[in-house]
C-alpha cells in the first residue's frame, strides 16, 4: 500500500493509504480503496499537484498531495 499525505483547504495535512482494508497497511489517516474517489484522484499523482473528486453526495472536493510514500520492495 502507498501512504500520501493531502491537505485540504482548512490547511491541514492528512495521511491517508491507498490500498485494501485488511492488507495490514495502517496510517494515522484512513484507508482508501484505489477505486475510491479521493483514491482515484490522488493514484499516480505527484507532489504539489492538486486534485478534485467528487464525493458520493455530489460535494467536490479539492486536495493538494504534500507527500508520497511508496512501499519498500
Amino acid at each position: 500500500a502507498a501512504g500520501v499525505a493531502v491537505q485540504g483547504a482548512d490547511g491541514d495535512a492528512e495521511p491517508v493509504v491507498l490500498g485494501w482494508r485488511g492488507g495490514g497497511a495502517r496510517a494515522d489517516g484512513g484507508v482508501y480503496s484505489p477505486t475510491s474517489p479521493l483514491g482515484g484522484a490522488v493514484l499516480g499523482r505527484f507532489v504539489d499537484e492538486t486534485v478534485t473528486y467528487e464525493l458520493p453526495n455530489g460535494r467536490v472536493l479539492e486536495v493538494e498531495i504534500v507527500n508520497v510514500e511508496m512501499p519498500a520492495s
